[in-house]
């Protein structure tokens, strides 16, 4: 079993995801979390926590494994200022993650490792979309290596610190006239804290902006010319904090609030060596994205000694202004219901599912101007994601 575990989560890491999301992060990075809301920070008790909470890790018991997915089932349709419709393809999309945790009986150090996909892309619309030649197809692949290190200072306060590794292992930002692909990779780092006891939990976390130095090569179809670009993309540095109370030993209930500094996310340039035609050694396209805040609750019912019911809602805004608005991330202010469910299946293996409807505010764009004009008309969207996921206690 235990070598069985351990390659899943190599499979499930080396695999990459890409999706369709708030911004282009993914915040769906655990099946028992998705089920409240994402509202983890101040519950993290399970692998997982490596991700929402690494502190976390430092009040579970042994060693435990979890590998699981989830799958987004995208819905988005363009309708322009004259009334001609255009649907953004729906190809589900799956989002893998595993993690490993570690926490010593008599120990106040815990360790562990989380693989995931918490930033991704995936947007592809029709060829004949009247804003193909400039955006078309949208895609971002990148993994997250995480291994994290908790101390534990009393029976209720611990701290963890991590490293972030990510691999962008492909990007493409196409128009049907200049289709564009890069890779690279960066570093970063992560700082945790949690206060934990039987009736009430309280935790944050910090994670760093990461920087992805990247290269590939940009064609320019009408003329034929293909030259090497080189160009940089920054991950938004996030901000996590929570609280959870336990009523009694049936419930949790959670909320959360989470900053993501999307100010990061200024502005794409490429530069082109040799120069391409037309566009000449460089091209910048402006972001300008805004720091947002989203907001989340959750909780659990343990309805049966080995059966647990989840809920959640999330209300997450859109970090992209009207002007700089483009069809690659047809986002708007969205809203999330949440819905869970855990069973121990032995007294070593837990299953967890979950499912999620986001209905996101209609964008009705007017504000593209010049020869982005033809990206102004009305956007409608609606996502579902379901997921699952064991966990393995050794």
């Amino acid at each position: 079993m235990k070598r069985i575990i351990v390659a899943s989560i190599l499979a499930l890491g080396l695999g990459g995801a890409s999706a369709y999301a708030g911004g282009f992060q993914v915040p769906e990075m655990g099946i028992k979390a998705m089920g409240m809301g994402n509202a983890f920070t101040a519950v993290a008790d399970d692998p997982s926590a490596l991700w929402f909470n690494p502190a976390g890790i430092s009040f579970q018991h042994g060693t435990a494994v979890t590998v699981g997915s989830t799958v987004v089932f995208p819905k988005i349709d363009f309708t322009t200022t004259g009334g001609t419709p255009y649907a953004m393809s729906r190809d589900a999309v799956a989002i893998p993650h595993a993690y490993l945790a570690h926490s010593g009986d008599g120990s106040r150090i815990s360790y562990g490792i989380g693989i995931n996909s918490p930033f991704g892309l995936d947007v592809k619309w029709p060829t004949t979309a009247p804003f193909a030649s400039s955006a078309q197809y949208g895609r971002l692949k990148a993994i997250n290596f995480n291994p994290n290190i908790s101390y534990r200072f009393t029976d209720h306060l611990a701290v963890a610190v991590g490293v972030d590794y990510v691999d962008m292992y492909r990007v493409d930002f196409n128009g049907t006239a200049l289709p564009q692909n890069f890779h690279g990779d960066g570093w970063g780092a992560n700082v945790a804290a949690m206060y934990h006891s039987d009736r009430f939990s309280a935790g944050i976390s910090y994670r760093t902006s990461v920087k992805i130095n990247a290269k590939g090569s940009s064609t320019l179809v009408a003329a034929s010319a293909t030259s090497a670009n080189a160009i940089n993309v920054t991950e938004p540095d996030m901000l996590n904090i929570g609280v959870a109370v336990r009523p009694d030993a049936d419930w949790t209930v959670s909320a959360e609030a989470d900053w993501v500094n999307w100010k990061r996310f200024d502005q794409l340039a490429f530069t082109y060596s040799p120069p391409l035609p037309v566009y000449g050694s460089s091209i910048t396209v402006p972001e300008n994205w805004k720091a947002t805040w989203a907001y989340r609750l959750g909780t659990e019912w343990r309805f049966s000694p080995k059966m647990r019911a989840r809920f959640g809602y999330t209300y997450d805004p859109t970090p992209v202004y009207n002007p700089d608005f483009t069809p690659l991330l047809p986002g708007n202010d969205r809203q999330g219901l949440h819905v869970g469910y855990g069973i121990d299946l032995s007294s070593h293996a837990t299953l967890d599912l979950a499912y999620m409807y986001m209905w996101l505010k209609d964008r009705n764009q007017t504000e593209s101007t010049g020869t982005n004009a033809t990206r102004n008309g009305t956007y409608k969207a609606t996502l579902q994601l379901a997921g699952a996921s064991l966990t393995y206690h050794f």
